[in-house]
Formats: structure tokens, C-alpha cells, sequence
């Protein structure tokens, strides 16, 4: 008969000893690791800021006019966490030290 399930014909459960969630490599990443390689984590590549200004300078001043609207002071402060780069850009991008300005994008002084 179409549709129905015999129970004799399931194949059998697989054995679900040690299947206990095993903590993710972002878990052990948090917590095993010493003071000193968070803060290495943390530390600006230049090779990175290089390869992204680089990647700044190649974008039509209508691409750069996307990024600054997509590029907010909050959105730019979650993404300084992940791209500690990204600080020097805004920096060298909107002058040394000025704080970006909240009505603006992270990117609006460049192009």
C-alpha cells in the first residue's frame, strides 16, 4: 500500500551514545584562551587595512555612498569588534581623531 510504513521495514536507530553536544569551536575559542591572544586577536592587522583601503579606493563613489548609508556609528562600533581595521579606516577616512558624527555614516567623508 503507497504511503504506508511497515515498522519492520525502518532501518534500526543508530546508537546515540556520545551524542552529547560537544561545545563549538566559538565556545572553546571564549574560554580557553589566554588574556594575551584575545588581545593579539584584537590588534589591527596592517596588512589587513592596507588590503581593505586598497579595496575602498577601487569603488565607484556610488558604491562608497551605499556603504556609508549601510555603515552607521552603531552598526560601525559591531563591526570595529570584528574588523578592528575598520577603526583606522573610519579614522583616516573622516580625519585623525574626530568622532564620527551620528547623523552621518562611518565612510562620508570619503569619495
Amino acid at each position: 500500500m503507497p504511503g504506508h510504513v511497515d515498522k519492520n521495514m525502518m532501518p534500526p536507530m543508530p546508537d546515540m551514545k556520545g551524542a552529547n553536544m560537544q561545545p563549538s569551536g566559538m565556545d572553546q575559542m571564549r574560554g580557553g584562551m589566554p588574556p594575551e591572544a584575545k588581545a593579539n586577536l584584537m590588534r589591527p592587522s596592517e596588512e589587513m587595512t592596507a588590503v581593505l583601503m586598497a579595496r575602498l579606493a577601487g569603488m565607484s563613489p556610488e558604491e562608497l555612498r551605499m556603504l556609508d548609508k549601510a555603515i552607521t556609528p552603531e552598526t560601525a562600533r559591531i563591526l570595529i569588534k570584528l574588523l578592528p581595521e575598520l577603526a583606522e579606516l573610519i579614522n583616516a577616512v573622516s580625519g585623525e581623531g574626530q568622532p564620527m558624527q551620528e547623523e552621518m555614516g562611518a565612510l562620508s567623508n570619503m569619495g
